[in-house]
């Protein structure tokens, strides 16, 4: 076989020093090269792998997030909507209250009004009275053609209490 070598022009001595090279650069090349190369590999493979995750973990958040987002809307409408009602209920029942006050002070307004015009009827009357009193003793004295000073006041509440009462 070395025959054979020798005639194609391969000398196995360098041959073997050739292949012996070839297995140190392959370890050299294995140790400083391929390893850190895969372990950098592996390293951003596992950055993508979290990155994806948390770019899930983010994704389902959101949605989380806008599903509570949804609620909490839905659960602000609704409040929003029992306060409008109380709202409209407090209204109406004060609207009936201030209705109810104003016809009681109209009522008592009425009532005020009905003792103002009682008072004034008797002022007028009394005052009627005094006239009429006047009247009778100014009509005495003509027709008993006597002094006024003769005439009393007894006289005069007489006559008044004749006439009022025809």
């Amino acid at each position: 076989m070395s025959e054979l070598f020798s005639q194609l022009g391969v000398d196995w001595r360098l041959l073997l020093s050739q292949g012996v090279n070839f297995l140190i650069l392959l370890a050299v090349l294995t140790f400083v090269l391929w390893r850190p190369l895969i372990k950098i590999i592996e390293e951003r493979r596992k950055k993508i792998e979290l990155g994806l995750q948390v770019g899930e973990e983010a994704r389902r958040r959101l949605a989380e997030i806008d599903k509570q987002k949804a609620e909490s809307l839905a659960r602000a409408e609704e409040e929003a909507l029992l306060i409008m009602k109380k709202s409209e209920t407090d209204a109406k029942e004060n609207s009936q209250k201030i209705i109810a006050d104003g016809a009681k002070k109209a009522a008592q307004l009425q009532s005020e009004a009905r003792e103002i015009i009682e008072r004034k009827k008797e002022e007028a009357n009394i005052k009627m009275m005094e006239e009429a009193k006047m009247l009778v003793r100014a009509a005495i004295i003509k027709t008993v053609q006597l002094r006024p000073e003769a005439v009393d006041e007894a006289l005069v509440a007489q006559a008044i209490k004749e006439v009022s009462a025809s």
